[in-house]
């Protein structure tokens, strides 16, 4: 890869613009010239064109689409307490669409654990509820 912007995750050597790999490994980084010196008819190129790059991770237990829909809806992650919890839904459903889901909402279970057996009290569902959504 080269003429990119490579993050290397190497604390010596934080970013370059190139970098080489030969079966898999790593075996050289630094400047699109230092790279190209070791380019031969057999190598394979990849302009990155000024682009971002960085080492690659597979995830065996990924749920892609299930994280851009989450980004999608209400984040409930900072939530700390009922009131904010209700509060934070109550206005994310009040910008969407009537009778339109609301899924997910990326909450914190850590959070909430002053909300007993996973349960929010009467008022504050009637509250939600009052919002003419489906939940």
């Amino acid at each position: 890869m080269i003429n990119g912007k490579i993050w290397t995750v190497n604390p010596k050597q934080p970013w370059a613009e190139a970098v080489a790999i030969l079966d898999n490994k790593i075996i050289a980084v630094g400047t699109t010239a230092q790279i190209e010196t070791i380019i031969n008819t057999k190598t394979y190129v990849i302009n990155l064109q000024g682009n971002f790059a960085l080492p690659g991770f597979n995830d065996a237990h990924v749920h892609l689409a299930d994280g851009a829909l989450a980004l999608q809806s209400v984040d409930l992650r900072d939530v700390k307490n009922e009131q904010e919890f209700v509060h934070r839904i109550k206005n994310y459903a009040e910008k969407i669409p009537s009778k339109t889901w609301i899924l997910r909402g990326n909450w914190n279970h850590e959070n909430l654990l002053n909300i007993k057996k996973d349960r929010l009290k009467w008022e504050n569902w009637q509250t939600l509820l009052c919002c003419q959504k489906i939940f």
